[in-house]
């Protein structure tokens, strides 16, 4: 049997979900459709989404249309919750992205096509709410074309307008479809009169793009001669997988209007799981070598895990692609990225919050589901035991808004740990970090609305109350000018005594080149056995620098000279002789703190502009520079100190009334002075005192 799974994306509140359960509905899976504003929809089904009317996790439906197995796997639309999306894109073959008939193209639209397109996914797009207020195909056809930069092809135009809107005439029939009274079904009709100019436009358009797919087709397309309808659809089937064109569909999942033709077009022509023949691994033995599998059920087993999920009742719920092979029940499997065996139960096949019973062996494009796999992650490559293969880490994006956290009751600390950790291995957008320097359980997420959430089920759940609090930035500290010490580690005891003296010269670095150690010794003044002694000394006491206590970085060390004792120098000797030695050469070298500088991306609207840098200025920033990038989107590029955007997410948020989104990576160190230098060793005094008091 055929495979086809897709994704359904787009922007928040587009209409993704209610699609889902309205496809359902038409496709004959249920009796009545689910209603996402009743809190009744079969794909948001949590507590927290109930509530909130938004979806949190993607959930994944295996259903069979017309012969042929398809699994639609539902994401979210909030800029919090991409961490699902970036994952389910590793289960798909393909994209369904839906798009608002009014607002057209938003940021988060733009994003999201632009994590397919990277990602090789053929997009299909459905033009959502073509009932709504203002709705004109036009202009969102043009609007799509414009901010996505596409090579669009509609497949249909929409018959009526507003809340007249009906159904869709189809460009490959050249007939309409006005959806009947069930909602289930269309009554064929001649496409109206008033339609059939703009509908033959598009046709040959459609023709156009279908005729370019081969050379043949393209021959007897110029020769004049008539494409047969098969024809059409195998060319637009082949340019839609070869991501050529982008086809466009009309309805409205609401009204159920155009959703079986969705669906009709989606089982006809969307790309099927073995499409791509082949796919990239890196060979086990040597992770520089690219191999390839086959996607063919002939072909030994891989597979990758793309979605976990935590329920409180059945335990760990683990979503497995089947990319190659096939799978028995009750297997063993190897898991590369653990390099562990794992011993399979049986699987189920997903559909929402259930868990189906599957009567065959799976197979190369199979969406499959395990309970209580014990190792198993998001990301984790599944194998045959004797295929030595793993696929590339899953490119995900990087979190931007940060929670120092911890339990009021210290004794319920371990508990909470354990809980986080839960959290992060079924959401892998969410972190949790331990930061020896600051001292701090730092856990960092796409948003406030993400953390908020998973905080709150914490609370509720389990009864532990929670202090949180903005994170320390992580400074560090370097030298501005050379300087020399030396220091002589002299102890006698009872027996053996103590003894090592070691003479050194420090010297600034480039940001950026960490750390050099030198050896200059020479006429044997140190034998070369305590040398290694030295260097981890130097190197124990850059953990700690002499400004404010953070680690020490870009700086070169030269030991030049020192002395020995045949008897009393040992290793530790001049180990702690290496460690004064530096501290005291560190406070001659005009010490000085560096603090994080971030490079920063933001995707605000035009109108909201002149507020972000003015905003960006007062953060210490450089702005690098300004994309307009369509759709009245402009993409800021500037470079902010890490401490000016703890709460950025929250602030922007603020700034934009909700819009804007941003994205960052660290960059690098600079240095600082004056107060704000004093403010920081000013912070650092307080918390150590603090903590004292505390024990």
């Amino acid at each position: 049997m055929e495979k086809i799974n897709v994704a359904l994306v787009g922007h928040t509140s587009v209409g993704k979900t209610q699609f889902l359960d309205t496809a359902l509905y038409v496709m004959g899976v249920v009796d009545t459709i689910g209603k996402v504003d009743e809190g009744k929809s079969l794909s948001d089904f949590d507590e927290e989404e109930i509530k909130r009317k938004i979806s949190i996790h993607s959930t994944v439906f295996n259903t069979e249309w017309d012969g042929k197995l398809l699994n639609m796997v539902d994401t979210p639309g909030s800029s919090d919750f991409i961490g699902e999306v970036a994952s389910s894109f590793y289960g798909v073959d393909s994209v369904i992205m839906l798009i608002d008939s009014v607002n057209g193209v938003e940021i988060e639209t733009r994003k999201i096509f632009s994590r397919a397109k990277n990602m090789e996914l053929p997009i299909i797009i459905f033009i959502n709410k073509m009932d709504k207020e203002r709705a004109d195909y036009k202009a969102v056809l043009e609007n799509v074309k414009v901010n996505l930069n596409a090579n669009i092809v509609p497949l249909q135009i929409p018959v009526g307008k507003e809340s007249s809107f009906s159904g869709v005439v189809d460009l490959l029939r050249m007939k309409s479809y006005l959806t009947d009274e069930s909602g289930k079904g269309a009554k064929e009709q001649d496409v109206p009169e008033e339609l059939k100019s703009e509908a033959e436009e598009y046709r040959l358009a459609l023709i156009e793009a279908a005729a370019e797919s081969t050379d043949e087709l393209t021959e007897k397309y110029l020769e004049g001669e008539s494409l047969t309808y098969e024809e059409i659809e195998q060319g637009l089937k082949k340019r839609i997988a070869d991501r050529e064109v982008v086809p466009v569909l009309f309805g409205s999942s609401l009204m159920c209007k155009g959703i079986k033709e969705a669906i009709d077009f989606i089982i006809k022509v969307a790309p099927r799981s073995n499409f791509k023949e082949k796919i990239k691994a890196l060979d086990i033995r040597d992770l520089s070598k690219e191999v390839e599998i086959l996607k063919s059920i002939d072909s030994d087993f891989t597979g990758i895990v793309f979605k976990t999920l935590i329920d409180q009742f059945t335990g760990k719920i683990t979503f497995l692609r089947v990319l190659s092979g096939v799978l028995k029940s009750e297997e063993d499997v190897y898991n590369r990225t653990k390099d562990r065996k794992e011993r399979l139960s049986k699987p189920s096949r997903p559909f929402g919050k259930n868990q189906l019973p599957l009567k065959r062996d799976s197979e190369e494009g199979d969406i499959i589901v395990f309970t209580k796999l014990p190792y198993a992650e998001t990301g984790d490559t599944l194998t045959a035991l004797n295929k030595e293969v793993i696929l590339p880490e899953l490119s995900l994006p990087q979190p931007v808004h940060s929670v120092a956290i911890r339990a009021k009751n210290k004794k319920e600390e371990d508990k909470l740990s354990s809980l986080l950790g839960k959290a992060a291995e079924e959401d892998i957008s969410f972190n949790v970090v331990f930061n020896g320097e600051t001292k701090q359980t730092v856990i960092s997420g796409m948003g406030e609305l993400q953390i908020g959430i998973i905080l709150s089920q914490i609370k509720e759940k389990n009864g532990i109350e929670l202090e949180t609090s903005t994170p320390l930035v992580a400074y560090r500290e370097t030298i501005s000018a050379p300087a020399k010490a030396d220091y002589k580690h002299k102890k006698q005891t009872g027996g053996h005594g103590q003894y090592g003296q070691v003479f050194l010269e420090i010297e600034p670095l480039s940001r950026g080149e960490g750390f050099e150690f030198v050896d200059k010794i020479v006429g044997g003044v140190i034998p070369k056995g305590y040398i290694p002694g030295v260097e981890k000394g130097v190197k124990e006491a850059m953990e700690e620098g002499v400004v404010a206590g953070y680690p020490v970085v870009d700086v070169k060390v030269s030991l030049v000279f020192g002395s020995f004792h045949d008897v009393d120098s040992s290793e530790l000797a001049f180990k702690i002789a290496g460690r004064q030695a530096f501290k005291l050469a560190m406070e001659q070298g005009k010490p000085t703190l560096l603090e994080p500088i971030m490079d920063l991306n933001v995707y605000v609207e035009e109108k909201y502009t002149g507020d972000i840098m003015s905003d960006l200025n007062g953060k210490r920033g450089k702005v690098l520079g300004m994309d307009n990038i369509g759709g009245g989107t402009q993409l800021i590029r500037a470079k902010v100190p890490q401490a000016e955007l703890l709460k950025y997410s929250i602030e922007l948020r603020s700034i934009t009334s909700g819009t804007g989104s941003f994205e960052m990576d660290f960059s690098h160190y600079e240095p600082i002075s004056g107060k704000i230098a004093e403010d920081v060793v000013k912070g650092i005094q307080s918390r150590k005192e603090a903590l004292e008091k505390e024990k």
